[in-house]
């Protein structure tokens, strides 16, 4: 005999009726993220016959991802296992695109700020990329927007199939992308973007409704600093983003590099004075 896995229909209805309330009557709270310093409560809601299998359809149906559940007796494991799966599926959200499931931008940033941090304490290179899809108003325009997605969904997964496992990649805008690449100086980003670039350019992308597959093409700006003074993500982004300017002015469909940054910068400072440098190099203390 089956084992009931929910409560039955008229109950399930009565405590799906009962949520949406209490969620209205959050939602009115004047600090409805249930106050992240200072008082709190919990609410308890004892609901006989519902385990962990009819929690779950409840929550799927209703996007009740924020509502935790234990059991009474029961083992507790399995509830704390999809407990612990939730947080972890929030925090994915809360970083990834949820069309391309890249990291989105505020997370680009993040990444960005710390990368530049650790390339200049370490004395060594990071390049930045900025990719954007050559006329995608166009395919959004005549092939509509799923079309326009599934597009950009193609190319999201092109780049991470592209990068290394310790890149990161990003959907920074509407159809603008971006490359972190720690340890890489300009000759190899140069190549691993150029092979991106020919690889987009080789894609035939299906839309449903559309009789043939799409062809697209990316440009691409590329900003390398060399680790040897400190460097602001504002500056490295501005540097690439004027390169991808350049590149859609030239014509679209290539790559242009930024010069690298910390040639563009003021010379770094010396630790050793002039009269010290004398000596070093002479044996004088004076001229």
């Amino acid at each position: 005999m089956k084992r009931k896995t929910a409560l039955p229909d008229a109950p399930q209805e009565e405590l799906l009726a009962e949520l949406a309330t209490l969620k209205r009557m959050l939602a009115e709270v004047e600090t409805p993220a249930c106050a992240a310093d200072g008082e709190g409560l919990v609410i308890l809601r004892l609901c006989s016959g519902l385990d962990l299998a009819g929690w779950e359809s409840l929550t799927h149906r209703q996007e009740l991802r924020d509502w935790l559940a234990l059991p009474l007796s029961a083992d507790p494991l399995p509830f704390l296992s999809r407990i612990q799966k939730t947080l972890r599926e929030l925090v994915f959200l809360s970083e990834h695109d949820p069309l391309t499931h890249l990291y989105n931008r505020g997370a680009f940033d993040r990444i960005l700020a710390a990368e530049l941090v650790r390339a200049s304490r370490a004395g060594q290179s990071l390049a930045l990329v900025l990719f954007d899809l050559d006329d995608f108003k166009t395919v959004n325009d005549t092939h509509g927007h799923p079309c326009g997605d599934r597009v950009l969904e193609t190319i999201g997964s092109l780049l991470l199939s592209e990068k290394r496992s310790y890149d990161y990649a990003a959907r920074v805008g509407g159809e603008e992308f971006a490359l972190i690449l720690p340890s890489v100086g300009l000759v190899r980003a140069e190549m691993v973007i150029g092979r991106i670039v020919e690889a987009a350019r080789s894609l035939f992308i299906a839309c449903d409704g559309v009789e043939a597959p799409l062809r697209v093409t990316v440009s691409a700006g590329l900003a390398i600093t060399k680790g040897k003074m400190d460097m602001a993500p504002e500056k490295l982004y501005a540097l690439a983003d004027a390169a991808l300017y350049q590149a859609k002015a030239a014509g679209k469909d290539r790559v242009v590099a930024a010069p690298i940054a910390d040639l563009t910068g003021p010379p770094e400072k010396t630790l050793v004075r002039a009269d010290e440098k004398r000596f070093l190099f002479t044996g004088l203390t004076k001229g």
